[in-house]
Parts: structure tokens; C-alpha cells; sequence
């Protein structure tokens, strides 16, 4: 099938699928998890913003030299097979770490949170089965069309945070970045989980239809993942005090506990189920790498399905090994991030080679 014809992704899709792959359950701990810079948390996610627009420069400075290849083979036409095929394994390891610690977190947030009598085996096997019915077609354009319906029924329910503003104390805001630097990049790993998901365009560039555009595209989904954290935090920041902040694991979720309607008397229990389209969002954004890099390493691209249910297989055994293996496997996956910070900087190492080679 002729390239040309795979580029099928508009400028909405791509917009729409690095929102919905960044905005998963991070947002639910960002407050607490950069509380160490005290009220100046809020200004954090621009931090974010600014450093991972670098990278996107980064990343497209390579992208634009192979328009027609994903990352899985570009490394594999830079390092050769053997070397580009052990990187593409250690990519489908990422994701697999990637859906592993964001379906382990949400279910803990569930279970703890909202139904303590739901049995964990069977919420697990909800989620992946429903990620699997996303995927198992391994259609790009369907898990982007997903991803647009399923912000639109979820994100409004953060305005409810508004509700606060009047109750809190906006002096909390002031003054700006009144932190050190020592304690920017003491937080700095531990808030960068919830922006984890921009790395997404290096694998599904070749098939946006307008790639002269792209980068606009994917800066307005990175910008408008940053406008909502700062949205969920400012009202974190006025609502709760710096103590607070340092001791409530899941203020969001908590803020909602505080809301009262007539209408319901557990909101917090509604935004915690519609936030599972976008976790599940997340979740299959990674599931399709993890497909991929089966596709790139096998040299086959048949059995699409098989390959999506062994990425989840192996996810639903890690997340069910028991005493210290699975403490170990959570602790790695903990660590994540860090291999998201190799992942993002290796482009840079890929440049160097091509410059290298040419």
C-alpha cells in the first residue's frame, strides 16, 4: 500500500490525540505531586509547557528528514536491525510500563476511593478489554475519533473546580515563583508523569495528512494539556493551603467530594467514571505502540489482533504477580518517567548519527 494513502490523520486528530494520550490520571496527583515548590505549583505546568516544547522542535527536526517513517524505523535505518530492533523492544517494554502504572494507579484511585467493595480482578478486566475493543482494529483513526468523543464527555466536568474559587483565598497565587531552583528540579520528576504522552506524535507522524503543518498542530494539544493542568491547579492552590497540598494525595478528587448538588449526592463519583475514557484513552495510545513495535520487530504486520492481546496479556500478568514480584514490577514501573526522559532525548542521538552518516 502506497504511503500516501495511509496518511489519513487531519489536524484534528492529531490535536485531539496528543490531548487525550497526556491527559490521563496524572491530573489527579499534580497538585500534591509538585507541592514541594509550595503555592507557586500552579505556575509548573507552564514549566512543563515550555521544556516540552523544546523537545517537539527536537523531535521534528528528525521527523522532517524521514516524512514517511515512525520512529520504530527510523531507528532500525540509523542503528541497523539488530541494534534498531533491541531499541524498538526496550519502546514496547515503555509501553507496556506505561499502561501498566496508568491502569494500576486509576483502579488504586477507584477501589479506594469510590468502590471499595468492586473486586480489582474484574475492574482490570473491564479496562483491558475495553482498550483491547479500541485497538484490536488498529486503526489509527479510530482510536483518534475515540479520543475526540471522549474528551468532550469527560473534560467539561472540571469546571465543577470553579465552584471553589469563591470559598478558597486567591492571595494563595502570589507571589510568582516564590520557590528555589533546588526545589524546581526536586519536583520537576515527580510532576512530569502527568505530561508523559506528547512522545506519541514519533510514532504516528507519517500518517498525518498535512505534516507541514503538524508541529502547529501537536504545540495547540501540548498548550491546551498545560491550560488545563494550570486550570486544576489554581484551583487546587486557592482552595486548599500549602499544608494541604503536601498531605492530600488526590486533591482533585477530594475537591469534588466537597461539591453539593441536588442533583447528586457523590459527584466525586461521577468525575471519577468519566475520567475513565480518558485514562482508557491513554491506555490504548500506548496499546497501539506496543502493537506497533511487534509489527516493526516481527517484520509483520498480520495478526493485528494476537499482537494487541499479548501487549495486554502481558499488562494483566504484571499487574496480578504477587508478593515481592509484583513490588518490584511496581517499583519499575514507578520509574517510568525516566525512561521516558531516554526516549525523548534519543532523537537528539539519532541526528547525531544521520549527521554522522551523511
Amino acid at each position: 500500500m502506497e504511503i500516501q494513502k495511509l496518511k489519513k490523520l487531519h489536524s484534528v486528530h492529531v490535536i485531539f490525540l496528543i490531548i487525550n494520550t497526556t491527559t490521563g490520571v496524572g491530573m489527579f496527583t499534580f497538585p500534591h505531586d509538585v507541592s514541594q515548590v509550595g503555592y507557586g505549583v500552579w505556575v509548573m505546568p507552564l514549566v512543563y509547557g515550555v521544556v516540552i516544547q523544546l523537545l517537539l522542535l527536537l523531535f521534528f527536526r528528525l521527523l522532517k528528514y524521514y516524512p514517511d517513517h515512525n520512529l520504530f524505523e527510523i531507528n532500525t535505518l540509523l542503528l541497523g536491525k539488530v541494534a534498531g530492533n533491541f531499541i524498538n523492544f526496550m519502546i514496547f517494554i515503555y509501553a507496556i510500563l506505561v499502561i501498566f502504572h496508568v491502569i494500576k494507579s486509576y483502579v488504586h484511585i477507584v477501589t479506594l476511593l469510590a468502590f471499595q467493595f468492586n473486586p480489582t480482578f474484574w475492574i482490570i478486566t473491564a479496562l483491558l478489554f475495553v482498550t483491547f475493543s479500541i485497538v484490536s482494529k488498529g486503526n489509527i483513526i479510530s482510536l483518534a475519533q475515540y479520543h475526540i468523543l471522549s474528551f468532550f464527555l469527560s473534560i467539561w466536568f472540571i469546571l465543577f473546580l470553579s465552584t471553589g474559587f469563591n470559598k478558597g483565598d486567591i492571595t494563595h497565587l502570589l507571589p510568582l515563583l516564590n520557590f528555589t531552583a533546588s526545589d524546581l528540579l526536586d519536583a520537576f520528576p515527580k510532576g512530569y508523569f502527568s505530561f508523559i504522552g506528547f512522545e506519541f506524535i514519533l510514532f504516528f507522524y507519517p500518517l498525518i495528512n498535512n505534516q507541514e503543518r503538524a508541529f502547529k498542530h501537536t504545540s495547540i494539544g501540548l498548550w491546551v494539556v498545560v491550560f488545563l493542568h494550570c486550570f486544576v491547579t489554581i484551583a487546587a492552590v486557592i482552595h486548599y493551603t500549602d499544608w494541604e497540598l503536601k498531605h492530600i494525595q488526590y486533591p482533585i478528587v477530594n475537591f469534588m467530594q466537597e461539591v453539593q448538588f441536588s442533583f447528586a449526592v457523590r459527584i466525586d463519583n461521577v468525575f471519577i467514571n468519566l475520567w475513565l475514557l480518558l485514562v482508557v484513552g491513554t491506555a490504548a495510545a500506548y496499546t497501539w505502540i506496543a502493537k506497533n513495535a511487534l509489527d516493526h520487530i516481527s517484520r509483520n504486520e498480520k495478526n493485528e489482533n494476537t499482537k494487541v492481546l499479548s501487549a495486554l496479556g502481558v499488562v494483566f500478568v504484571l499487574l496480578f504477580l504477587p508478593g515481592s514480584s509484583g513490588e518490584a514490577i511496581g517499583k519499575i514501573a514507578d520509574g517510568v518517567i525516566y525512561f521516558n526522559f531516554v526516549l525523548v532525548v534519543f532523537p537528539l542521538l539519532l541526528l547525531v548519527i544521520r549527521r554522522v552518516k551523511s
